[in-house]
């Protein structure tokens, strides 16, 4: 790649991102509208942003779904645990720079009516504005806030999962690698590539998480993106080299700094004592997706370690294959959504 593509004005990325997103929110909230089945009522609240190198208060936005009130019954929890109910946090997809925490409605439905959860959808901050690493950092906050405060929404901290989709998918693998390298002790860790350990709030318990669900996740950036897409059956199903440019030079702009092996930038090829330490995963890729190969690395890894690793790879179909188009979701989301949620049951038995 030529130096003159590797940099982009930040009017022009910024100019960019806000195309694609009023796009991307148009096609995805007409889909979310034509499919919902009204198993659920939503909220929105917003939390800080407490770790990292851009803290700040009331700028992650949380869109929290649960049973209709007017449909929800004791009978509805699972025995021995009162009102509270299994929790699902969910990190959208969308290249670091669009999407937000509505993206993922029918997954956040289909997870109370197959599991009784209540399910959080988290709007990150989005690059351009907000580069690595401030989104995984605001994940991983999004993910303490919710363990610590478990209760106030109805949800057992001990039954907490973690899911995303493609970028979300990296954030999630990303927030936990962090989760695991804080100490018990001192609530505090040194992250390879920054100048400053991470510290969260005092008195804050540090997060168990009993799962994470990877859906089509980007988990490698030191392959280039040129190399990702030669390695495709069919290299014309790969995401348009525009979208791709605008998202890597956006979250991850040369002048940052840090290394592309950074593992809160590729989660997927971390050191192996991270991944031994990982929840059980559950992943699923596409066959004509420009990360399937990543992904299928990182579940090799998972299994030859031992590790609880379940995937799945949805054959004829690229990155993104559950969102629009089409506006109503194909026949074949439903059933890998029912297939994940079968794995997740297993995780909170």
């Amino acid at each position: 790649m030529s130096g003159s593509s590797n940099y982009r004005p930040p009017w022009s990325l910024l100019l960019g991102a806000k195309a694609f997103r009023t796009a991307a929110s148009l096609g995805i909230g007409t889909q979310n509208y034509l499919s919902s089945n009204g198993s659920s009522e939503s909220r929105v609240e917003w939390i800080d942003s407490t770790l990292g190198v851009k803290q700040a208060k009331n700028v992650i936005r949380l869109d929290i779904y649960n049973r209709p009130s007017s449909i929800f019954t004791s009978s509805s929890t699972r025995e021995g645990q009162g009102n509270l109910r299994p929790g699902l946090i969910i990190f959208h997809g969308g290249g670091f720079v669009i999407g937000s925490g509505s993206d993922d409605i029918f997954f956040a439905q289909q997870s109370i009516d197959q599991l009784d959860t209540v399910a959080i959808g988290v709007s990150y901050r989005l690059a351009p504005e907000n580069p690595f690493p401030i989104p995984v950092e605001g994940c991983v906050s999004a993910i303490i806030h919710k363990y610590n405060h478990a209760e106030k929404y109805g949800i057992d901290k001990h039954e907490l999962i973690v899911a995303g989709f493609s970028a979300g998918g990296n954030l999630a693998l990303s927030a936990q690698h962090i989760l695991n390298t804080l100490s018990p002790d001192t609530t505090t860790s040194t992250i390879a590539g920054a100048e400053n350990g991470y510290t969260i709030p005092e008195g804050m318990e540090i997060p168990k998480i009993r799962g994470l669900i990877l859906i089509y996740p980007s988990l490698n950036w030191t392959i280039s993106r040129e190399e990702k897409t030669r390695n495709l059956p069919d290299p014309n199903q790969a995401l348009p080299q525009s979208m791709t440019r605008l998202f890597d030079l956006s979250y991850f702009p040369k002048e940052l700094g840090y290394d592309r092996s950074d593992y809160r930038l590729s989660p997927g090829i971390a050191p192996d004592e991270l991944l031994k330490k990982l929840p059980p995963v559950c992943i699923t890729v596409c066959e004509y997706d420009m990360l399937r190969a990543e992904g299928m690395d990182f579940v090799d890894r998972l299994q030859k370690m031992g590790k609880d690793v379940e995937w799945n790879e949805i054959k004829g179909e690229k990155h993104g294959w559950d969102k629009p188009p089409p506006l109503y979701p194909k026949e074949s989301v439903g059933r890998e959504y029912t297939r994940i949620f079968g794995v997740a049951k297993n995780w909170l038995e």
